[in-house]
């Protein structure tokens, strides 16, 4: 999965395939999402794209989030 960071904070919709909704709030750290939620943030200008981390830097963000 692709990874950006998020200037905004930006909704995104599911709907038709699943009936859910996500708020990704803005943050310096990169954040994980799939291809398509990255590409609408993108275009709607709401994130940027970043280099997938090392797998050791992407353990260390994953660990971040539940701490905090």
């Amino acid at each position: 999965m692709p990874w950006a960071r998020f200037t905004k904070t930006f909704d995104f919709d599911f709907r038709p395939e699943r009936a859910v909704c996500i708020e990704i709030r803005p943050s310096h750290t990169p954040q994980e999402f799939p291809g398509r939620v990255i590409d609408a943030a993108v275009k709607a200008g709401a994130a940027e794209r970043v280099e997938s981390p090392k797998p050791e830097q992407k353990r260390a963000y994953k660990r971040a989030k539940r701490a905090g």
